[in-house]
């Protein structure tokens, strides 16, 4: 399993970002904006370290603060139009190295893969699920 998650990171194009900021991109451009305490709960990490993740990110042109619609008050983190490029541009890109990979590799595999690939989903969505009830337990 270490093999594999080591060979998902190495699909993602080089860059400077770390793997917990391109992970955050990619939540927030799948669920929207949030703000930091939630973003800390669900990604597994203090709100100090979301914070400076955050305020990089936003330093980075990537993300920016916003009044929450329902709460002026409280703060949204959301992408940026930059941030969309850039986690589109990444998602592109891997999505290009993989198939290059599956064009290369023996007949059966894709099929394989793809016949896994809802079961793994369920098997993150649950990590995802039990990491969430224990950060709020």
């Amino acid at each position: 399993m270490e093999d594999l998650l080591s060979w998902a990171r190495r699909l993602a194009p080089p860059g400077d970002l770390s793997l917990a900021s391109t992970t955050l991109l990619a939540r927030l451009a799948r669920d929207g904006g949030s703000g930091v305490s939630a973003l800390a709960a669900a990604e597994g990490v203090s709100q100090p370290a979301m914070s400076q993740m955050v305020a990089r990110l936003e330093r980075d042109g990537l993300v920016a603060r916003t009044a929450h619609p329902q709460d002026g008050r409280a703060l949204v983190v959301v992408l940026t139009d930059a941030g969309r490029e850039l986690v589109g541009a990444r998602r592109a890109a891997r999505a290009a190295a993989l198939a290059d990979l599956l064009d290369a590799s023996p007949v059966g595999d894709a099929e394989a893969l793809a016949a896994a690939t809802p079961a793994l989903l369920r098997l993150a969505q649950a990590a995802t699920s039990r990491r969430r009830e224990l950060a709020h337990a």
